[in-house]
C-alpha cells in the first residue's frame, strides 16, 4: 500500500513538474508575440499568485527557497526553450508574410485590450485617470515618431550591428528591464514593450539567428554581436523582475485604476506605432482574416 503511494506521489509530481514546464513554454510564446501577455498566460492557468509568492520571496523566506527556486526554474526553462524555438517561425513570417503576421499583431493587441479593463473593479471615468491614459498614448506616439516602426518589421542590418557599442548595449539592458514588467502585469506583454522601445525586430532577428548555431564555424562577427544583444537583454530582464517589478507591484497596489487607465493609453497607442497600412489585394484580405484571428486568440486567452 505503501509503495503505491509512494508510486501515485512520483506520478503526480511528475505531471506537476511538466504542467509548470509546459504553462512556461506557454509563457514564453506569449512573451514574444505582440499583445499577448506572459502574466495573462499565467493567470489562465492558474499559476499567476504562485509565481508572484515564488519571484518576491525565494530570497526572502529561508523555509520555501527551494521549494520558489524549483518552480521558477521549470517555469522560466519552459519559456526560455519555447522562446528560442518559436523566434526562427515568427521571423519567417515577418520576412515572408509582413503585412499579414502585423495584422495578426493587431488582432492580439485589440484583443488584449478587455483584459486591462477587467483587471480591477472600478474602472469609472475620472479626471486624473484620463490623464494617465492621454499620458501612456502620448508616450507611444511620441516614440513612434521618433523611432519609427522599424522596431517591428525591420531588424538591424549586418553592417548596423557590427557598430553597436556599449550605450546600445546598455539599452539593452534598459529594454529588458522594463519588458519584464510582463511578467507581473496580466494584459501587457514582454514583446509589446520592445515594439514601443524599437528593439522588438532586432531581438526576434537574434533569436532566430541563434538557433541555427550548428557548429563552431557558425561564430560569425554579426552572431557574437546578436549573443552579446541576447545576454544582456536577459541581465535586463533578470534586473527587471528581481527590483523594477516590485516597483510596479507597489503601483498597482497603490494607484491600481490609474495603472490600469495608464496601460490603456500604452495599448492604444502600440496600435499607431505599429499599423503597416492596407492594401486592397489578395494579401490585404489575408491581413483582415489573420486581424480576427489574432482578435479572437487573445480574447480567448484573456479570459480569467
Amino acid at each position: 500500500m505503501e509503495k503505491d503511494l509512494n508510486k501515485q506521489n512520483i506520478r503526480e509530481g511528475k505531471a506537476y513538474f511538466f504542467r509548470l514546464f509546459a504553462v512556461g513554454g506557454a509563457m514564453g510564446i506569449a512573451n514574444i508575440i505582440p499583445g499577448v501577455s506572459g502574466g495573462t498566460i499565467a493567470v489562465v492557468f492558474g499559476i499567476y499568485e504562485e509565481l508572484m509568492e515564488a519571484l518576491s520571496g525565494f530570497i526572502s523566506d529561508k523555509e520555501k527557497r527551494w521549494h520558489y527556486i524549483r518552480f521558477l526554474v521549470l517555469v522560466f526553462s519552459g519559456a526560455l526553450v519555447s522562446i528560442f524555438l518559436f523566434a526562427r517561425l515568427l521571423a519567417w513570417a515577418f520576412d515572408n508574410y509582413e503585412l499579414i503576421t502585423v495584422y495578426f499583431f493587431l488582432g492580439l493587441i485589440i484583443g488584449s485590450i478587455p483584459v486591462v479593463v477587467r483587471a480591477h473593479p472600478d474602472m469609472q471615468i475620472k479626471s486624473n485617470r484620463i490623464i494617465a491614459f492621454l499620458g501612456g498614448l502620448i508616450i507611444v506616439v511620441a516614440l513612434a515618431q521618433l523611432q519609427g516602426s522599424e522596431g517591428v518589421v525591420q531588424g538591424a542590418t549586418s553592417q548596423e550591428l557590427l557598430r553597436l557599442n556599449w550605450s546600445n548595449y546598455l539599452y539593452f539592458v534598459f529594454s529588458g528591464a522594463v519588458a519584464a514588467s510582463a511578467m507581473i502585469i496580466p494584459g501587457l506583454s514582454g514583446s509589446f514593450i520592445l515594439i514601443l522601445l524599437g528593439v522588438y525586430r532586432t531581438v526576434l532577428d537574434s533569436l532566430s539567428q541563434i538557433s541555427k548555431i550548428r557548429t563552431l564555424e557558425a561564430f560569425t562577427p554579426e552572431i557574437k554581436v546578436q549573443i552579446g544583444i541576447i545576454i544582456t537583454l536577459a541581465i535586463g530582464v533578470v534586473g527587471g523582475i528581481l527590483g523594477f517589478s516590485r516597483l510596479m507591484n507597489w503601483a498597482l497596489k497603490h494607484y491600481p485604476a490609474l495603472m490600469m487607465y495608464f496601460i490603456l493609453g500604452l495599448i492604444i497607442g502600440s496600435l499607431y506605432q505599429i499599423y503597416p497600412g492596407f492594401e486592397f489585394s489578395l494579401q490585404g484580405g489575408a491581413a483582415v482574416i489573420s486581424l480576427f484571428i489574432g482578435l479572437l486568440i487573445a480574447i480567448r486567452f484573456g479570459k480569467e
